[in-house]
C-alpha cells in the first residue's frame, strides 16, 4: 500500500493513500492473453489426442481467470486524498475522480487511531469532527496507519 504526501502550496497539504498495485491495465491484459494461450493449447494438444471434455474446462477457467483480474484492477484503481488547506480537511474517495467527498472545518478535525478490540485485528483510522468521521487509510497495514496517523496529527 501507499501513502504520498505532497505539498503543492506553502499552507496545503495533500496526503494519497492507494492500495499496491502489481500490474498496470496493459500488463494485466498481456499476462490473461498469454494464460490463454497456454491454457487453450494444452486443451487443444490433448483434444487432438481424443480428450475433447479439456476445452470447456478449459474456457470456464479462463472466464473465472478474467473476472478475477478484472475485479482485481478494478478494486486497486481507487484512491483516498486528504487535502489539508489553512481552514479545511477535505477528504476525497474515488478513481479519476472523487466518487463522495467529505469536508471537516480543519479546527475541529481530529485524528482518531482506534486499536482493535481483538488481538490480531487491524486497527481503524478516523478523521472525525462535530460527531460525524470517515475512515481512511483501510488498505494500509497497522505500521503504515499508525505513521499515516502521526502525519495527520503533526499537519492538524
Amino acid at each position: 500500500m501507499s501513502v504520498t504526501r505532497e505539498q503543492p502550496r506553502a499552507n496545503d497539504v495533500h496526503f494519497v493513500i492507494s492500495p499496491n498495485r502489481s500490474l498496470s491495465w496493459r500488463g494485466n491484459q498481456l499476462f490473461f492473453a498469454g494464460m490463454v494461450v497456454i491454457s487453450f493449447g494444452i486443451a487443444g494438444f490433448f483434444a487432438a489426442q481424443g480428450l475433447w471434455m479439456m476445452l470447456p474446462f478449459a474456457g470456464l477457467e479462463m472466464l473465472l481467470l478474467g473476472i478475477a483480474l478484472y475485479r482485481c484492477c478494478l478494486r486497486s484503481g481507487w484512491r483516498e486524498v486528504v487535502s489539508i488547506d489553512e481552514r479545511e480537511v477535505r477528504i476525497a474517495v474515488g478513481r479519476s475522480t472523487p466518487e463522495r467527498a467529505c469536508t471537516f472545518q480543519r479546527c475541529w478535525a481530529r485524528v482518531i487511531l482506534d486499536k482493535a478490540a481483538i488481538k490480531g485485528y487491524p486497527s481503524r483510522l478516523f478523521i472525525r469532527s462535530h460527531g460525524l468521521q470517515v475512515e481512511i487509510g483501510a488498505c494500509l497495514v497497522d505500521e503504515e496507519r499508525h505513521s499515516l496517523a502521526v502525519a495527520l496529527r503533526d499537519t492538524l
